[in-house]
């Protein structure tokens, strides 16, 4: 697969990365001075499902990267819960919504 099908982005707050159907394939989150939970939904916001929940210790960096691409059916939103200090997020883009699913 070519790099340029996949987006990434750095975060410092939360947002929407994808309106549909992608894959999400790395994240690495850093917490600031306290430990730090950031949220990714199945969906365009919080009202999604929740599929991760990632916690990081203060003044560290967590990398998750995932071998088999998880898959997003109603987009890709990410949320900063507590004190993070920014992300990075790496996603592939599957087309518009109802293709895939």
């Amino acid at each position: 697969m070519d790099s340029k099908e996949y987006s990434w982005k750095h975060l410092t707050a939360s947002g929407l990365l994808s309106h549909g159907v992608c894959e999400l394939c790395e994240v690495v989150v850093t917490a600031s001075n306290a430990t730090a939970t950031l949220k990714i939904y199945d969906g365009e916001n919080t009202a999604g499902e929740v599929a991760l929940q990632i916690k990081c210790a203060s003044q560290q960096s967590r990398q998750i990267g995932f071998h088999h691409h998880v898959y997003f059916r109603r987009g890709l939103y990410v949320e900063f819960v507590q004190k993070v200090d920014y992300c990075f997020i790496q996603w592939r883009e599957l087309g518009h919504r109802g293709e895939g699913s």
